[in-house]
Formats: C-alpha cells, structure tokens, sequence
C-alpha cells in the first residue's frame, strides 16, 4: 500500500485508519487488519504479518 492511500491525494480521500487516528480514536483494530488485500483479493499471509504487526506495535 502506498503513502497515497493512506494520506490520500488529489480526489482521493484520507483513509479511514488515517481519520481515526487523527481524531484521537484508537479503536483502529478493525482498520488496521484491513489492510490485508492485494488485487482486489484477501491474502492470508499479509493478514497474519497485519495482526503481528498490531500485537507488536500497539498492545502492551
């Protein structure tokens, strides 16, 4: 995913993890896995790397 997607540019909006966080909320599970899709189709792999990504960085 690019830094487009999240920051958006042009006509394309902020991403809604983007929003969230900028809000104050930090409720961004749901978001966060989210982004796990590659070609319009939902990899495993990515998924997993997204949820140990989240453990690591933001549970204590």
């Amino acid at each position: 995913m690019g830094h487009g997607t999240l920051l958006g540019y042009g006509k394309r909006p902020k991403s809604r993890l983007l929003k969230k966080l900028e809000a104050g909320d930090r409720d961004i599970y749901g978001e966060y896995i989210s982004y796990c899709h590659y070609k319009g189709r939902k990899i495993r792999s990515i998924e997993r790397r997204r949820k140990m990504e989240f453990l690591l960085l933001y549970e204590k």
